[in-house]
C-alpha cells in the first residue's frame, strides 16, 4: 500500500526519521533504513536539521528509496532556496520518484555549524510554501504559467506544534495550512494525553471552519537514549519538551535506552486510540528503532 492510499485507510500509520550523514558515506542510513522495512509506511529525510550541514535530503530520500524500496517523506525548508530553487527541486524531486513533501520554514542559520559562513534565505515560509507545492500540483509555476513538462501530484505534509496552539497566531498558521489541503501533520514529540485531546479539538474546529476533513494526524516521538541527550534536545531543539519525570526516570536507571523504549511504547499505547499514527524520532537512537516499533506494534504495519 503506497503512502498516500495509507492515508486514505482508516489504518494506523507509523513514519520513523533517519537522518542523513555529514558525508557522503551513506551506508549506516541505509542499513538502518533497510531494517525498518515492514516496519514502517515512510521514512521522513530532515533537510539540514538545526542548521547542521548534512547531504541533501532529496539525494539521501532518492537513495533510500532506491536501495530498500521504502517511501519516504522528504523534508523541505525555505531556509537555504529563493523561489526558483524550490520549485526546482520540487520538479527534480518529483521526477526522481519522490511523491511525499513535508513543507517547512526551516530552522535559523545562526543555531547551525555554518553560522559564521552560511547565509539564509527565507524567500518563503511553510504556509507560502505549502501554496507553491499545490500551485506546481495544479499543473502551475509560481507566476500562474502552465508546466508544460507536466507538474506534480505530492502529497503533502506540515508540522504541528501541539505547545504552541494556544497562541494565537500559531492557531492561525495552523488554519492557514488547513484550508491548503495539506493531507497530513507531523507533530513536536508529545508523552501526555491532555496536549493531545486538545490539539485534536482545535484540528477539528480548523477544519470544520475551512470546510474541509481534517488531515491525519501523526504524533511525535522521541525516545532519548539517556537523560543527558533528553536535558541537551529541551535545550538546544526548539519544540522539544521532554517531561522532566522521564528524564529522571532514565537517571536512576542502568539500562537508560531500553527503559526509554518502554516509556515510549507506554505512551504510544495510551494516546494510539486518539490519532492517526505515529511518527518516530530516533535521535541517537536509530539502531534500537526497530525494537520499539515491535514493542508498540505487534502488527506490521504494512
Amino acid at each position: 500500500m503506497s503512502f498516500r492510499a495509507k492515508l486514505a485507510s482508516n489504518e494506523p500509520i507509523i513514519t520513523v526519521e533517519l537522518s542523513p550523514p555529514k558525508g557522503t558515506d551513506v551506508s549506516k542510513l541505509l542499513e538502518h533504513a533497510a531494517g525498518l522495512k515492514g516496519k514502517v509506511d515512510a521514512i521522513n529525510v530532515p533537510d539540514c536539521q538545526l542548521s547542521m550541514l548534512k547531504m541533501s535530503s532529496l539525494a539521501a530520500s532518492k537513495l533510500i528509496q532506491d536501495t530498500t524500496g521504502i517511501e519516504t517523506v522528504w523534508q523541505l525548508t525555505c531556509r537555504d532556496r529563493n523561489l526558483i530553487a524550490l520549485q526546482a527541486d520540487l520538479l527534480g524531486g518529483y521526477a526522481l520518484g519522490l511523491r511525499n513533501v513535508l513543507a517547512l520554514t526551516g530552522d535559523p542559520v545562526q543555531i547551525g555549524d555554518q553560522k559564521e559562513h552560511a547565509k539564509q534565505v527565507f524567500h518563503l515560509e511553510s504556509v507560502r510554501l505549502l501554496d507553491l507545492v499545490q500551485t506546481m500540483n495544479g499543473g502551475k509555476d509560481a507566476c500562474g504559467q502552465e508546466l508544460k513538462g507536466q507538474g506534480t501530484q505530492f502529497t503533502v505534509g506540515a508540522a504541528l506544534n501541539p505547545f504552541k496552539l494556544s497562541n494565537r497566531a500559531q492557531q492561525l498558521r495552523l488554519q492557514q495550512k488547513i484550508e491548503r489541503c495539506v493531507d497530513f501533520f507531523q507533530t513536536q514529540p508529545v508523552y501526555h494525553r491532555e496536549p493531545v485531546e486538545k490539539m485534536l479539538e482545535l484540528l477539528l474546529d480548523s477544519a470544520e471552519q475551512a470546510g474541509c476533513p481534517p488531515p491525519k494526524l501523526l504524533l511525535g516521538i522521541i525516545p532519548p537514549r539517556n537523560a543527558q541527550a533528553a536535558r541537551r534536545m529541551n535545550k538546544e531543539i526548539v519544540g522539544v519538551n521532554i517531561p522532566e519525570s522521564f528524564i529522571e526516570l532514565l537517571e536512576r536507571s542502568s539500562q537508560p535506552a531500553l527503559d526509554s523504549i518502554r516509556f515510549c511504547t507506554e505512551v504510544v499505547q495510551e494516546l494510539k486510540p486518539l490519532v492517526d499514527g505515529f511518527h518516530f524520532m530516533p535521535v541517537g537512537m536509530a539502531s534500537k528503532i526497530g525494537i520499539l516499533l515491535d514493542e508498540c506494534f505487534a502488527v506490521s504495519s504494512t
